[in-house]
């Protein structure tokens, strides 16, 4: 009896210092060094850098604590209050380094600070839950999350704490993408991408259903570079467009196929400092980097559950730094790359 009351208050105790203590992802840095693209002897232009699947219950490994807190990595019944992520979709990291990951699957998305790893979970809007959410963005202390099955873009503050909902009706919203003093929301369904300001006001829109220069067939992520160009997946026409800061269209590149430069169903887009634009191929399980003018440049990535490997890749998002932040969707992980320079 005095056994199992000792088991009991350690049990408790644990649960206590844990409650207490701020959730902590973990950071997966096996084959940090050694993974390159291109390979030897070419000069490497792409590292694998960590992965993540763990978004909390990272304090510890000690298989004697996850005994005693009752650790579940994935609740079948909820798969939201799992501590791995189940399907990460859109990703995006902010100036202060804090990684957000849109998880559809677990109706969820998870705030990481990169700093010291602590993690938080945004589930619901004021009293509405999240369904499906797909895409987020943040600058100036807000948070902006694309729910595609809400059919809604919630704001929220630093802390997650629900603001409101963007102004207007969707029928799919998917990809977001932020600028100075601009939003813009990809909406799938509607063959459309909206223009917003920082506080959910809709302005204008550009694109419409066809195949012709300018024209959108389920446009899914989009981009802003730093001059403010928009670059957007549209993803059935297979091939990326490239508009100005208002939607007037500045160039269009790609075609369907399953070769290298080529798209099967583009994804994450994302640009870097250097304008170099890198695209997801979810088919292709690959990630695609090209120029402004679509002149393919690089690729790395495929089939595979290994390190730097992918099984249908989807949000895609280079930081100031330059790292290369894909969600490897089905592998359930975020996976890192530096971008090392050259052209």
């Amino acid at each position: 009896m005095i056994r199992i009351l000792k088991v009991i208050s350690l049990t408790l105790l644990v649960g206590f210092v844990f409650s207490c203590a701020p959730s902590k992802a973990l950071i997966d840095y096996t084959f940090t060094e050694g993974i390159v693209w291109p390979g030897p002897p070419q000069k490497p232009r792409i590292k694998y850098l960590w992965s993540l699947q763990r978004i909390r219950g990272g304090e510890t490994e000690s298989p004697f604590i996850r005994l005693l807190t009752g650790e579940i990595d994935y609740d079948i019944e909820n798969p939201r209050y799992s501590d791995i992520l189940i399907g990460p979709y859109g990703v995006f990291v902010d100036k202060d380094d804090v990684l957000y990951i849109a998880d559809p699957e677990a109706a969820r998305v998870n705030v990481i600070d990169l700093k010291n790893n602590h993690s938080f979970t945004i589930d619901t809007a004021g009293k509405t839950d999240l369904i499906s959410p797909m895409a987020v963005v943040a600058d100036g202390g807000r948070i902006y999350i694309t729910d595609s099955d809400l059919r809604k873009v919630c704001i929220f503050n630093g802390r997650g704490k629900f603001i409101k909902f963007f102004e207007g009706e969707f029928k799919r919203p998917t990809g977001i993408a932020i600028s100075s003093n601009r939003i813009y929301v990809s909406d799938t369904w509607a063959h459309k991408i909206y223009i917003y300001d920082k506080d959910g006001k809709r302005g204008d829109s550009f694109g419409e259903k066809g195949d012709a220069p300018g024209s959108l067939h389920y446009p899914t992520f989009i981009a802003v570079d730093k001059d403010g160009f928009v670059y957007v997946s549209d993803t059935l026409n297979f091939r990326v467009q490239i508009f100005s800061p208002t939607g007037k269209l500045i160039n269009a590149f790609g075609v369907i196929g399953d070769s290298f430069g080529s798209f099967d169903k583009i994804k994450g887009i994302s640009v870097d400092r250097e304008g170099h634009i890198y695209v997801a191929d979810s088919a292709q399980d690959m990630v695609q980097i090209f120029d402004r003018e679509g002149r393919l440049l690089l690729f790395f990535g495929k089939n595979g559950q290994f390190y730097g490997d992918f099984v249908l890749p989807t949000g895609l998002y280079v930081d100031s730094k330059n790292r290369i932040f894909v969600s490897d969707s089905l592998n359930m992980r975020i996976q890192v790359f530096q971008f090392l320079g050259g052209d």
